[in-house]
C-alpha cells in the first residue's frame, strides 16, 4: 500500500478502495473521483514483466535531438506498433535508445508494455462504467523525474471536458510525490490578493498559469515555494486516480511511469458542475459583486 504522511495544513483528500470494492459501487469511482480525490487502489498490483522495464535505458541524450521530448513523454501505442526493424524515426528510437538495439529485450518490453496497456484500458471501464471517453492520451515515461515544481496540470486545451487520469508505477523502486491544496480551494485564498477576478470569462489555464508562474514560482523555482504538502510514495506496480487540473502535485522521485488520460464527455458525470471548467466558473461567480 502507498506509504502517505499526511501535513495537518493540507486537506486530507485520499481515499483507498479496493477492486472489489469499485465493482460492488453502481457508478464505480465516479463519486470519488467527482469530489476531486487522489484514489489509491487498495491491494493491486499491476502484473507485468517489471525487470523488463527496469533493462531499458533511461538515457536519451544519444537519441536525435529532435526526438527526445518525444520519447521523454512518448505514447504506449509508439512501442506497440514499433518493431527491430522499423525505419519510422521513433520507432527506431525506442528500439535503439531505450532496448539498446537488442531484440530480446525489445520483445520482453513490448509484451510488458501490451498487458499493462490492456490493464489499464480495462481499469477504466471498471472505474468508470458510465464515462464515455472520446480521446485517449497514453503517456509512458521512462525517463527519470526529480524535484518537479510543485504544480496543477495545464494541457493548454480550453475545451469543455472532464479529465480522468490514471496513473501506474513501472519502476521497481517507489514513486515519490508531493501533494498539495485543491486548486479551486487555493485559489480562493490569494483571489482577492491577486485580481484573479480578472480571468472570468476567459481560458481557464491563462489563471492556471498565472497561480504556477507567477505565485508559486513555476519551473524555475521549483521546490521553492512554501505551500505544505503531503508525501506519498506509491510501490512498484501501483495505480492511483486523480484530476491533476485540481490536484497539486509535484513528481520528488520516479523513474517508470504510466500516465493515462481519458477525455470524457460531461453527459456521463454524476453532477456536470464538478468538471473542472465549471468549477472555475463557479469560484468566478463566487467572488462577482452582487447585482
Amino acid at each position: 500500500m502507498a506509504k502517505i504522511i499526511k501535513h495537518p495544513e493540507v486537506e486530507d483528500y485520499f481515499v483507498e478502495r479496493t477492486l472489489d470494492e469499485v465493482k460492488a459501487a453502481p457508478r464505480g469511482l465516479i463519486p470519488d473521483y467527482e469530489a476531486n480525490r487522489l484514489i489509491v487502489l487498495k491491494d493491486y498490483r499491476l502484473a507485468v514483466d517489471f525487470d523488463a522495464f527496469a533493462q531499458m535505458s533511461a538515457n536519451t541524450k544519444d537519441a536525435p535531438a529532435a526526438l527526445q521530448k518525444q520519447l521523454k513523454k512518448l505514447q504506449a501505442t509508439h512501442i506497440l506498433q514499433a518493431s527491430p526493424t522499423s525505419t519510422e524515426p521513433l520507432h527506431k528510437a525506442i528500439f535503439e535508445t531505450f532496448c539498446n538495439g537488442d531484440p530480446a529485450l525489445f520483445q520482453r518490453v513490448q509484451t510488458a508494455m501490451r498487458a499493462a496497456h490492456e490493464a489499464v484500458m480495462g481499469l477504466f471501464r471498471t472505474c468508470f462504467p458510465d464515462y464515455e471517453h472520446f480521446r485517449v492520451v497514453p503517456s509512458v515515461r521512462l525517463t527519470r523525474t526529480m524535484f518537479e515544481n510543485l504544480h496543477w496540470d495545464n494541457h493548454n486545451i480550453d475545451d469543455d471536458f472532464q479529465q480522468v487520469r490514471i496513473f501506474v508505477n513501472l519502476d521497481q523502486r517507489p514513486r515519490i510525490w508531493n501533494v498539495s491544496h485543491n486548486y479551486v480551494n487555493f485559489a480562493r485564498t490569494v483571489y482577492r490578493d491577486h485580481d484573479l477576478a480578472r480571468f472570468a470569462g476567459r481560458d481557464p489555464n491563462e489563471m492556471n498559469n498565472y497561480i504556477v508562474g507567477s505565485i508559486l514560482g513555476g519551473t524555475a523555482g521549483a521546490c521553492r515555494d512554501t505551500l505544505p504538502r503531503h508525501v506519498v510514495a506509491f510501490e512498484p506496480g501501483e495505480i492511483w486516480f486523480g484530476e491533476s487540473r485540481m490536484i497539486s502535485h509535484q513528481i520528488y522521485y520516479g523513474e517508470r511511469a504510466m500516465v493515462y488520460m481519458f477525455f470524457v464527455k460531461p453527459e456521463g458525470m454524476l453532477d456536470r458542475k464538478r468538471r473542472f471548467n465549471a468549477q472555475v466558473e463557479a469560484l468566478h461567480a463566487s467572488f462577482a459583486p452582487a447585482r
